[in-house]
């Protein structure tokens, strides 16, 4: 065999080498994305929101897809995927109707340490930016929307 064809041989040898590696390993794990929608919100005529905390167990935030301008947003995602999502508005101005809560939030869910998803909080709405009032948000408010499929 000459050295041309032994170099082609081998160089075959090393891709199928690598492929079957590569098979092996298997697949990475499917990311478990889900767009996050609050479905059942009851605010007031008259009533803008001007604040929110959530907690998640078993999820993080992977994305807080449109920030209004004139709010604050504080994100903690912890390595223990539990995660708090924290917001203000800065101004009256900026505070914002239900409407926001439509896909609001990307969550990343995490099932490999058998708990169960759960997201909790309150949303903070007022009428005349003296006088808040809280709104308790539970699992039972909650639309998740897998992403399509591409």
């Amino acid at each position: 065999m000459s050295e041309p064809q032994r170099i082609r041989h081998l160089a075959l040898l090393a891709v199928a080498i690598a492929v079957a590696l590569g098979a092996a390993r298997g697949k990475a794990p499917v990311k478990k994305t889900a767009s996050l929608s609050l479905s059942r919100l009851h605010i007031a005529a008259g009533e803008r929101v001007v604040g929110f905390e959530f907690k998640i167990k078993s999820g993080r935030i992977a994305a807080v897809p449109d920030i209004p301008v004139g709010w604050d947003v504080r994100v903690e995602n912890n390595p223990s995927w539990n995660a708090v999502v924290r917001a203000s508005s800065l101004v009256g101005a900026a505070a914002v109707e239900a409407g926001f809560f439509k896909n609001f939030l990307v969550i990343e869910k995490n099932d490999s340490l058998g708990l169960p998803f759960d997201l909790s909080g309150d949303i903070v709405v007022t009428r005349d930016f003296v006088t808040e009032r809280r709104i308790h948000i539970s699992m039972k408010n909650v639309t998740l929307v897998p992403p399509a499929p591409q």
